[in-house]
Formats: structure tokens, sequence, C-alpha cells
């Protein structure tokens, strides 16, 4: 009757496991705070590509809009940007008719470049909706595609209002339907 007594108040032997799966998530929690802390705290870390980085037709990085023969410097931060209407453009799919839906934003130098970009708003448009309406259903899915559709309309944008000074083009809103 002893022994019954001493198991169940957990000195037979149950109690170890317990403790040593204590022990393991311990140090396991350590070891991924300590990966983390390399990761984040290694130098180097805050020199990575910037996120609104291209990928061009070949896979490489393609320079985004404000980096064609410029170094900008990091600390001038984010300029101001110009949020284009809404783009719904019918896409060309023979076998089903399929619409998209885009809003972008185009990031400026200052506030000079973009008056300038809201007076040829016209043009870009134009090139947009022709760009954007020659595409399938298949253009526009997944991150490479985006990346791929991101810098032609880049180029078009270049095209469209010469001399503005262009810093990037965010995709914030893309429904194909």
């Amino acid at each position: 009757m002893a022994d019954k007594e001493e198991k169940k108040e957990g000195g037979g032997g149950g109690g170890g496991g317990s403790k040593l799966l204590l022990i393991l998530v311990a140090v396991n929690c350590l070891l991924s705070a300590g990966a983390l802390a390399v990761a984040l705290l290694r130098p180097g870390a805050a020199k990575a590509p910037a996120a609104h980085a291209e990928v061009g037709k070949d896979g490489a990085r393609a320079e985004s809009p404000g980096e064609k023969g410029d170094k900008r410097d990091e600390r001038a931060g984010p300029g101001p940007t110009l949020k284009l209407p809404d783009f719904v453009v019918h896409l060309r799919d023979p076998e089903v008719d399929r619409y998209a839906k885009l809003t972008i934003e185009v990031e400026v130098e200052n506030d000079k470049a973009k008056e300038a970009l809201t007076a040829r708003m016209p043009q870009v448009r134009d090139a947009f909706i022709a760009y954007l309406s020659d595409r399938t259903t298949a253009d526009l899915r997944g991150s490479e595609a985006i990346a791929r559709a991101k810098v032609e309309l880049a180029e078009r944008l270049r095209g469209s209002a010469p001399g503005v000074g262009v810093k990037g083009l965010y995709m914030t809103d893309l429904v194909v339907q």
C-alpha cells in the first residue's frame, strides 16, 4: 500500500520526464533566441537589398526606377508618394472573361516631381492600361510575375513622364476576377 501512495504523490519516477521536457524547451528557446540575435545583429544585415528592388526579365536584380545611374543616399528616407487612380482592365484570356483591379503608388524624389507626374497622369494611365490589358491571368499570378509586371510598368512610366524623379513603383492592391 505504501507503493501505491508513493506513486500517487509523484515520487515514483513519473516526474523526471516532465523535468527533462522543461529543460529541453528552455534550451531550445535559448538556441532560437541566440540564432535570431546573430541574424539581426550581424554586420551588413542593415545593407539588405531594398524592398522595392525588382527582378528583370533574365531573373537578375533590375534597377528600380530611381536608381538609374545614381546611388541614392539610404538616409534620405522615403520620398512623397502619389496614389494613382485604380486600374480596372479586361485581361487577355481567350477562354473566359477575366478582369484585374490594381492599385499602384509611385514614390517620387520630391513634391516638384509629384506635381510633374500629376500633370502627365493621362499619358501614364494610357500606357499602364495598354500594357495591363494585354496581360493574361498567368502573367499576373505569383510574385515573380508581379515583379516582371512592375519592371515593365516602371519602364512605361519613365517613357510617359520623362525627367520625373521616380524612386519606386508599388502595387498596393491586386485582384484578378
